[in-house]
């Protein structure tokens, strides 16, 4: 799988990065000077100033090692790029993250010290990082280091918007926003229609009493809306099209077992049967419970919606040790479905003239894909004859950063 996280507004990232003046190939000894200032400051025989691109990687200048362009897998600044904050790792061979990392792993050059702090535009956006490199491991560098090169990566950020010299136009990306609030706008949407339809099962129900499952299930829904806002409101920001994760250890069991509480009417009135398979479920992850429970939300009421009767939710390591989250049903996908236009940003598999996808899948899509990225994970659709399964795929370390606590 993908080994590196992807920014929830990656494509208007791009469209920035694109549009800076003074990003050309060719080196120039202001540069040059920083990363030699930044490795002195460190106490690092290697520094550089890095360009991230879609699939990868190069650099503006580099001190003490010949780099050529390299792919993103290979790249330390992906994770660097994901927020406004430096990226320090000590010892490299003993994070999680990092360890089966290939410029890390045995066989490699082996790694072992990277400190860097994002190069942020003048548009709020990333395009990559002024870091160093060491081939022994450090100890962590003192706030006062971090404060000067945190100073020296707005010195990168001058020079690249200087040319030409007149200041670069702070200007909104329309069509982020627009993309933004489309997509976030289908899961606000979502739990609202679910409420209305669990309240017309009530209505019908008449004199028959209350059911309490239903009334339950529409609060839940209800909850989740406001939830939702909030974490928008905390966690992103529509200027940039940008989305933060709050990484914290979150129970699977407990999570799994809140989406198999949503007992609610499908499209056809029916109610679905929920389950979830314990068997082989990993204690925690260290996730943001809340983006991943958008993503289950998204895929759990569509396959109430579209999917077959029974839907199954399971958790387990595969045998790369990657943790994978499963929302499976009996239903089918219809033949006019193509399964590579359902990642597609509004697109229900391949046409809006198709609203019933008979297995599950709809609008929440590509903000599943989005948020699982975010992640450093994958996202992918299976679909068999009898049983269409939804798979979120995460990085190992997700699941053994936690181990030593469990244990």
């Amino acid at each position: 799988m993908r080994t590196y996280p992807i920014p929830f507004n990656e494509e208007a990232r791009l469209r920035s990065l694109l549009a800076v003046p003074g990003l050309t190939e060719g080196n120039q000894a202001v540069f040059e000077a920083i990363c030699e200032a930044t490795r002195k400051l460190l106490d690092c025989p290697i520094a550089h100033i890095s360009i991230v691109e879609d699939d990868t990687q190069w650099y503006k200048s580099v001190v003490g090692i010949d780099l050529e362009r390299m792919p993103k897998e290979n790249s330390f600044c992906t994770y660097t790029i994901m927020s406004d904050a430096p990226l320090v790792v000590p010892d490299l061979s003993k994070d999680p993250r990092f360890k089966r990392h290939s410029m890390v792993a045995e066989g490699g050059p082996g790694a072992r010290y990277y400190a860097g702090v994002p190069l942020v535009l003048s548009s709020g956006h990333r395009l990559g990082s002024l870091c160093a490199l060491d081939l022994v491991a450090h100890e962590k560098p003192s706030d006062q280091q971090m404060a000067v090169l945190a100073e020296l990566g707005k010195a990168v950020v001058a020079a690249f918007e200087a040319t030409p010299p007149k200041p670069v136009e702070k200007t909104e990306d329309e069509a982020v926003k627009a993309g933004f609030i489309a997509l976030i706008g289908h899961e606000l949407r979502t739990p609202l229609t679910i409420l209305f339809g669990s309240l017309r099962l009530l209505e019908a129900s008449g004199g028959g009493g209350t059911n309490e499952k239903l009334i339950s299930s529409a609060r839940k829904s209800v909850e989740h809306l406001k939830s939702l806002i909030e974490t928008i409101i905390v966690f992103s920001d529509a200027t940039t099209g940008e989305l933060q994760l709050n990484e914290q250890s979150s129970e699977l069991d407990a999570l799994l077992q809140e989406m198999a509480d949503l007992r609610l009417p499908g499209a056809d009135g029916e109610l679905k049967s929920i389950t979830v398979d314990k068997a082989s479920m990993p204690q925690s992850a260290l996730i943001d419970s809340d983006q991943i429970r958008l993503a289950l939300n998204a895929l759990v009421l569509n396959a109430i919606n579209h999917g077959g009767q029974e839907i199954t939710l399971n958790a387990f390591r595969d045998l790369e040790g990657n943790l994978e989250i499963q929302v499976s049903d009996d239903g089918n996908l219809g033949d006019h479905v193509e399964l590579e236009k359902l990642y597609e940003p509004f697109v229900v598999g391949g046409s809006f003239n198709h609203k019933d996808t008979r297995g599950g899948l709809g609008l929440g899509l590509p903000l599943t894909r989005k948020l699982v990225e975010l992640h450093g994970g994958d996202f992918e659709v299976r679909a068999d004859p009898d049983r269409t399964t939804a798979i979120i795929r995460l990085p190992a370390w997700r699941a053994e950063v936690l181990q030593k606590t469990e244990s």
